[in-house]
């Protein structure tokens, strides 16, 4: 548990990513691989452990106080530890990872790996103003059928649906290099991805997996929302998940380090491009980077 770690100090370095001449700068806070890695770690195996280690990084992180709260579920033993970073808009974009794990495997990469970088994102990005409202959330029973996320956003009102420029999910990480699932993502969003890959010198990878099962981001994505989900799962890695080889020395420390570095470049770039004029032109004709034009929602086979 978080009790038994020491953090390292947060070593503050600024990372500007080129832009064109009249976009806006992206700029956030990079933390060391060090403090990543240390958090990785200590993943607990039991449910309530790990909303209590999540909520100590948070509040290591400084989200505490009145930017954090635990929305509980009906049903559930768990809530939804929220944490969220204000705006100077009321347009939000929602940064997703879920808590829960079956009892096969320490549920180390599925899914500690994402819903633990969730306090790190916070951190690197809550020094300097930003647009949009960005919404971390610890989701709860996923793998009981999305109840976390399904229960979050059936309680928003339209009009805070229609706030959310983006969902961002983050799912599996740390087997390999960075991935994202092409078929389920919006085109922008997928473009924008393409883009800071390339900047950062990041593969751009695609593998789909509609045919081996869900994810929160279906829960967005039936109210509209658009969406995008970052994994690291491939045909040869996909054999960890559910089986008792999902622990925390099958993740790669480069290849996570990386998944954390191209997530909180990615969430500063989408902070300051969605609402640029200039962001809607230039992707408006063109066909994905990464391939592929999804629409519409559909129900995803386990």
């Amino acid at each position: 548990m978080a009790r038994g770690l020491r953090i390292l100090p947060l070593a503050i370095s600024l990372v500007r990513l080129a832009q064109p001449a009249d976009a806006p700068k992206i700029v956030f806070d990079a933390l060391g691989q060090t403090t990543i890695q240390q958090r990785l770690q200590a993943v607990p195996r039991k449910l309530v452990d790990r909303v209590a280690t999540l909520e100590s990084f948070f509040h290591e992180a400084g989200c505490d106080g009145d930017r954090f709260t635990e929305r509980p579920l009906p049903r559930s033993k768990a809530p939804n530890p929220i944490c969220t970073l204000p705006g100077e808009t009321d347009s939000r974009i929602v940064v997703g990872g879920h808590l829960d794990s079956i009892e096969t495997g320490m549920g180390a990469v599925d899914d500690w790996s994402g819903a633990v970088l969730l306090p790190s994102l916070y951190q690197s990005l809550k020094r300097l103003p930003r647009r949009h409202r960005f919404l971390f959330v610890g989701f709860a029973a996923e793998e009981e059928g999305l109840v976390g996320s399904r229960h979050y956003v059936d309680k928003l009102s339209r009009q805070d649906v229609h706030r959310i420029h983006a969902m961002i999910n983050l799912e599996c990480l740390g087997v390999g290099p960075p991935e994202v699932w092409v078929s389920r993502a919006n085109k922008r969003l997928l473009d924008a991805y393409a883009v800071v890959a390339s900047i950062l010198h990041v593969p751009v990878a695609g593998m789909n997996v509609d045919r081996v099962g869900d994810d929160d981001s279906h829960s967005f994505l039936n109210y509209g929302v658009p969406v995008l989900t970052i994994h690291s799962l491939t045909r040869d890695t996909l054999r960890i998940i559910h089986h008792p080889s999902d622990k925390v020395d099958a993740i790669r420390p480069d290849d996570y380090y990386t998944a954390y570095r191209m997530a909180v470049a990615y969430l500063a770039y989408l902070d300051a491009v969605l609402e640029w004029r200039g962001f809607a032109a230039s992707f408006s004709d063109q066909p994905s980077a990464l391939g592929g034009s999804p629409r519409g929602t559909r129900a995803i086979g386990a």
